[in-house]
């Protein structure tokens, strides 16, 4: 689940990331008080499958819930919560209501899975990062030049503005632009020895994904004041 928000004294309006319908809108009707039919099921790390009866203009009925995996990590570590509350956000930001995506959502489970099993959190966040960017169609140019397509070898000057990497004489020779480099990306046991530019890289892609979706991440300060 994405969001949930207190309507009125006994009910909740959600935000849930389902499998088959993509980012919907629920209204979860005295779920505040009914624990046979909702049991505190209603979190974001816990993944659940619910019942829900058509919906009225933009919104389900959402009638129960079942419980299918709970992420007991993310609720015993405040630094994962938090991080999964950032890949949570970043997916709100990424997604429209009401539109399947289920190599998103497979991203989703097995990066919750990862985290909650003990690996390492900044490679995992990354690619799963890059992974949602590409499966919502904002995929930054990593290989070749964002303007004329040229192929890049080794690190490139990134362009939030232009969507990618670009060559040096597409860059013009500036200096501006952070270093990036694709194959380190897509290299777990390389990221795993460099985490520091690993986190600058999540850290751009955060610039990133606001700047394409025009979207402002609450959880974007937490992740600039992280150093390592």
């Amino acid at each position: 689940m994405i969001r949930k928000t207190p309507y009125g004294d006994a009910d909740f309006v959600l935000t849930i990331f389902t499998r088959e319908y993509g980012k919907i809108a629920g209204f979860a009707r005295h779920a505040r008080k009914s624990r046979k039919r909702f049991g505190g099921r209603l979190e974001p790390f816990i993944q659940f499958r619910v019942r829900m009866k058509d919906k009225s203009r933009d919104m389900y009925f959402i009638e129960d819930a079942d419980t299918i995996k709970v992420y007991h990590s993310f609720m015993e570590n405040i630094e994962l919560f938090l991080w999964g509350s950032f890949m949570l956000e970043s997916l709100d930001a990424l997604l429209p209501k009401d539109s399947p995506n289920e190599e998103l959502f497979g991203l989703l489970v097995s990066a919750f899975g990862e985290l909650d099993g003990g690996k390492s959190v900044l490679p995992v966040v990354l690619e799963f990062q890059l992974g949602a960017l590409s499966a919502s169609g904002y995929e930054p140019s990593l290989d070749t030049c964002a303007l004329c397509d040229k192929p890049i070898e080794g690190e490139a000057r990134f362009s939030i503005e232009r969507g990618g990497v670009l060559c040096g004489e597409c860059g013009g020779g500036t200096k501006n632009g952070f270093m990036v480099s694709g194959n380190l990306i897509r290299d777990r046991e390389s990221m795993e020895m460099h985490l520091s530019k690993v986190l600058q890289y999540i850290k751009l892609f955060t610039k990133f994904t606001e700047y394409h979706t025009e979207k402002k991440l609450k959880t974007s300060q937490f992740i600039e004041e992280l150093r390592i």
